[in-house]
């Protein structure tokens, strides 16, 4: 019952909702009784032309259906920021919502990492759907600071991690470092989803992020990172040193502010430029979501 009163809480108070809160409930409950009767997967028009695969399970993508984009300020500015000449690098892809969005919508290439075997299948089945090969470079490998084989689980879903507990089901993937792998030509916005294993990664990419075409850095700061021995206040330190700062993008004005800390609550968005991308925002077009009845953002 307090699931359910989360999940109600989240669509009703989500900015992109505030004007149909029945037809968001409405969406949600319909979703679920398919699911229930059928057990299907179904397809979605979502953003301008792109499409996504939702079936049971996917919390992170049925948001998108509830919602519109379910982590609004990060997915409108990852639409807004984008130009086709870029570059997205999407660390912990899952099954795809930013690679669509970069990709699909913005045109631009990226690069997508997904380490767990049976969300990699899910991740290429919505890049295929959207026929953005040709534009992405997906991965079915980990990231970290060394180049190795480590145990990720593949039973906790959207949680899914680097494994540090013997009774969770296990797959053993090879790991890459950004440095030994990357070098950012063109300017490049990165995503990081990978719960609490963000400092073995911005690590394993000093030379990566201290690169001056690596504009903007998106990563969820939520106390994770204890599972792997480190603080999030150490983690923002290390970011900072790397020439960002934290910043807070209001997706209605598109508008960008600067901000003390990192966002203790959700994603924080990093910028080392905050000109320089405010710019690219204004600038940027409009987008048209088919999951809120055409909404344009």
């Amino acid at each position: 019952m307090y699931k359910i009163f989360n999940i109600f809480y989240f669509i009703l108070s989500h900015p992109l909702n505030k004007k149909n809160k029945i037809k968001a409930l409405l969406r949600f409950i319909k979703w679920q009784l398919y699911v229930f009767f059928t057990n299907s997967k179904c397809i979605y028009n979502w953003v301008d032309n792109t499409k996504f695969i939702l079936q049971k399970k996917e919390h992170g993508m049925s948001g998108n259906l509830y919602c519109g984009l379910m982590e609004y300020s990060d997915m409108s500015f990852v639409l807004h920021v984008l130009r086709e000449t870029d570059e997205f690098y999407d660390i912990g892809a899952n099954v795809g919502s930013y690679t669509i969005l970069a990709s699909g919508a913005n045109k631009c290439k990226t690069i997508c990492f997904e380490p767990i075997p049976s969300t990699f299948v899910k991740l290429k089945n919505n890049i295929n759907l959207n026929n953005i090969n040709y534009l992405v470079d997906a991965r079915n490998v980990g990231l970290g600071d060394k180049n190795k084989k480590i145990q990720f689980t593949n039973n906790l879903g959207t949680q899914n991690r680097v494994n540090i507990d013997s009774k969770n089901n296990i797959s053993y993937v090879d790991t890459i470092t950004l440095d030994n792998n990357f070098t950012p030509s063109c300017s490049s916005i990165v995503k990081i989803d990978v719960e609490g294993y963000e400092n073995n990664i911005l690590q394993g990419g000093r030379n990566f992020f201290l690169n001056p075409n690596v504009i903007s850095l998106i990563v969820e700061l939520n106390g994770s990172g204890r599972l792997y021995n480190i603080e999030d206040e150490d983690i923002h330190k290390l970011i900072l040193s790397f020439g960002f700062f934290p910043i807070n993008y209001e997706p209605s004005t598109r508008k960008l502010k600067l901000l003390n800390s990192y966002n203790k609550n959700g994603n924080t968005i990093y910028v080392k430029n905050i000109d320089q991308i405010q710019q690219r925002c204004l600038k940027s077009k409009s987008f048209c979501i088919h999951t809120l009845d055409k909404l344009i953002i």
